[in-house]
């Protein structure tokens, strides 16, 4: 299935981008719009999507029925279940419409099971930098890092293990994700200008 419309805003925001329409062109004339739901998002490489509806166990090697297996062979890599659920895992067997693989986490329900692509890989990064975006901007996480006395502006020393530390590390692994968002649709994140002599391959 294409990128969603919330898809493509939460991949403009990630780079970015910002969530303007093209309503503010005559205040952003830059195109940007068009590069996201022209470009990037109908032309993103699909897999074969379909679903099963066989409950898995964590840890454990399960053989699921699949509605669908075209397109899902041997050795194959799966993008099993959405969101925070979501695990990647390879066909070890594929028969009919059985396919056996190892689980790392527990599926119920009816879950979408979709070949590893352009999109699959997108949607797991984007729920990544989602996360780490929303642990960033956290109240909890500023309300204990910074300064460590106001009188004196002395910080935190980030090495010390501290809040500090888990602030500078939080915000280096969401900008990690954010170039691996970068490397996979090939558009720079507008801040990269910033940084000296940096590769769209190259994390922070």
């Amino acid at each position: 299935m294409p990128l969603t419309e919330s898809e493509v805003q939460s991949l403009r925001h990630h780079l970015g981008y910002g969530n303007i329409t093209t309503g503010a062109y005559p205040y952003t004339p830059d195109g940007f719009y068009e590069l996201f739901t022209s470009v990037i998002s109908p032309n993103l490489q699909t897999g074969a999507e379909t679903t099963s509806a066989t409950a898995t166990t964590a840890a454990a090697t399960t053989t699921i029925v699949v509605v669908s297996a075209t397109g899902i062979v041997t050795h194959a890599r799966l993008v099993i279940d959405v969101g925070e659920n979501a695990e990647i895992v390879v066909a070890r067997s594929v028969s009919g419409t059985s396919v056996t693989a190892y689980f790392a986490k527990a599926h119920t329900g009816t879950y979408p099971v979709c070949v590893e692509s352009g999109v699959t890989r997108l949607r797991m990064l984007l729920q990544r930098a989602d996360a780490a975006w929303e642990a960033l901007t956290s109240g909890k996480m500023f309300s204990t890092a910074g300064v460590k006395k106001v009188d004196e502006i002395e910080f935190f020393d980030p090495k010390s293990g501290g809040a500090s530390a888990q602030l500078t590390g939080t915000r280096k692994a969401y900008e990690t994700v954010v170039w691996e968002i970068s490397s996979l649709v090939r558009v720079l994140p507008r801040w990269s200008s910033e940084r000296s002599a940096r590769t769209v391959t190259e994390p922070y």
